[in-house]
């Protein structure tokens, strides 16, 4: 048994077994992964995969057994690879950041530009994207670390939260309620409102519902929100951490603390090795993960021991 040719059998089921676009894919050739995959089922005495003429139609059973342990192996010798290049050279290679928007255009800049001062030879890749893909990403190793608005549930991934925001409205200096210190739910009943894409409330029946009727369009894109803020089609609702009085000297911020907040949140690929610069980066960007308090949530062995040890951290407000 080779590893090449576990790898065949593992990018044959990635590719929907279609061999032409495996062989593409791994610059081989499609009649070389035919006889790899032959000669690893006739070894095994068992069929990976089922035919018809030269053509795979299907994995059996004990196929996507097989070929789940194959990935499993793969990636661990992946990680071998990865320790043996952090060993000699502690301080250089690449790191692969799925981020959603908010985290990449507001909290990712200004922590990047001191984490590559100090770390040069780190080749840094930011992935954009909404949460699902960002969650995704990290799944499947194409991505080291999740930076996500808020917790996914029932998650895969080792969840632990950044900080804690808060969400407020935003309007330009020359609306009727622009002088007000602070809004209540009432006052905003005579106008549309521009949201960021979440609920206004997280409970059922408040006062949040007739808010919930007034919205006019839903803007996951807090630039894009302050831009349809700016053209009168609505108060934005959004991250109060995405306000930059510099940028929006134009618009006013309100305080609103009836409406939910969330809790940014780390995502990290369970069992997969950390390099000392993805502590690093970690650390930067919430400094109550240290690595001594990372190493021991990763070591957590059930859902309930990772509560226990995270209901001591204080996770601080942006």
């Amino acid at each position: 048994m080779k590893l090449q040719q576990l790898r065949y059998i593992v990018e044959v089921a990635n590719h929907r077994l279609n061999l032409s676009a495996t062989a593409e894919s791994l610059f081989t050739s499609q009649p070389g992964i035919s006889k790899q995959v032959r000669m690893l089922e006739d070894e095994l005495g068992i069929q990976i995969f089922e035919r018809s003429g030269k053509h795979l139609t299907q994995i059996t059973p004990i196929g996507r057994d097989v070929i789940k342990v194959a990935a499993e192996v793969l990636d661990k010798v992946a990680t071998i690879k990865v320790m043996a290049r952090q060993h000699v050279h502690p301080e250089q290679g690449t790191l692969t950041i799925a981020a959603t928007h908010l985290q990449a255009r507001y909290i990712l800049p200004a922590i990047l530009k001191g984490f590559m001062a100090r770390f040069p030879k780190v080749a840094v890749t930011v992935m954009q994207g909404s949460a699902t893909q960002c969650r995704a990403a990290v799944h499947d190793g194409a991505a080291d670390l999740l930076l996500a608005d808020e917790p996914e549930e029932r998650s895969e991934l080792l969840m632990l939260p950044s900080f804690q925001w808060q969400r407020g409205l935003v309007l330009p200096k020359d609306h009727p309620l622009a002088k007000a210190t602070s809004l209540t739910q009432a006052e905003l009943v005579e106008f549309a409102l521009v949201t960021d894409g979440r609920a206004l409330s997280t409970a059922q029946g408040t006062d949040c519902a007739h808010a919930e009727s007034r919205i006019a369009c839903c803007a996951s894109d807090s630039d894009v929100l302050k831009t349809y803020v700016r053209q009168g089609m609505g108060i934005g609702v959004m991250a109060t951490f995405a306000w930059e009085p510099q940028r929006d000297g134009d618009l006013v911020l309100k305080t609103a603390p009836w409406l939910p907040g969330g809790v940014a949140a780390i995502g990290l690929r369970r069992g997969a090795f950390l390099c000392g610069y993805l502590y690093d980066l970690i650390e930067r960007l919430a400094p109550q993960l240290t690595r001594e308090r990372v190493e021991q949530y990763c070591a957590a062995r059930t859902g309930e021991e990772l509560e226990a040890l995270l209901a001591n951290l204080t996770v601080p407000q942006r």
